[in-house]
């Protein structure tokens, strides 16, 4: 199953995505990443709720207890202002984003599809197939996680103390990703497969989407 992975992944081109590029080589300006970012925030919000979904599905308890561990940290652990919507929040406000936008915007298409994508496949998929593609998200955002901290720090938008939200996704999702694939090493290699590639597409492709809308103010 590790093979699995590292060959998805070495057949992906992270650096390369067009809006991870436009943010290290300065071509997104920071009012297109605010933008953005407005709109991730939505699947912030979302992912937990599709993983709560699968776990109500998972018949190992040990395969449960992962998601429900999983669900926890993303809410916080029990700390309200240590929710990854709350730290995401905290750092729109300090990039200087509306408090109106933040509290009332309404996801794009783009991170709508990601979001109806995840919760279908959780909600009705292959249980293999739904933490293959899980594992591999948290995966890819934590090194995705790195570069987008180290881009807003670049570009000079703000300080690397001031950054919330990705320096801790950088590096707990290292380990949330290998506590997802430990609950796959026996399941079918196939499924497993269709996971981690949709989990690749369907995450990378969303970045690419949103590079296309970043100049897009919908309607509140």
């Amino acid at each position: 199953m590790r093979q699995q992975v590292a060959q998805v992944k070495a057949g992906l081109d992270v650096a390369g995505n067009v809006y991870l590029r436009a943010l290290a080589d300065g071509a997104l300006t920071r009012a297109q990443f605010v933008e953005t970012q407005l709109q991730f925030l939505a699947a912030v919000r979302e992912f937990p709720k599709a993983m709560a979904l699968l776990a109500a599905r998972v018949p190992e308890a040990a395969t449960r207890m992962v998601l429900e561990q999983n669900i926890q940290d993303e809410l916080g652990a029990g700390r309200a202002e240590d929710s990854h919507v709350v730290t995401f929040q905290t750092l729109l406000s300090r990039l200087g984003a509306d408090a109106q936008d933040v509290d009332t915007r309404i996801p794009g298409p783009e991170v709508h599809a990601f979001n109806q994508v995840v919760r279908a496949t959780c909600a009705l998929d292959d249980v293999a197939t739904a933490l293959a593609m899980l594992g591999m998200i948290e995966d890819l955002f934590s090194d995705i996680s790195g570069r987008i901290g180290r881009g807003i720090v670049s570009n000079t938008w703000l300080p690397a103390d001031q950054v919330t939200h990705y320096p801790t996704h950088e590096v707990v999702d290292v380990g949330h990703a290998e506590a997802f694939y430990r609950c796959l090493d026996a399941q079918s290699p196939a499924l497993v497969q269709q996971g981690l590639d949709l989990g690749a597409y369907i995450f990378l492709r969303l970045y690419e989407d949103l590079h296309r809308a970043r100049d897009r103010r919908p309607p509140r």
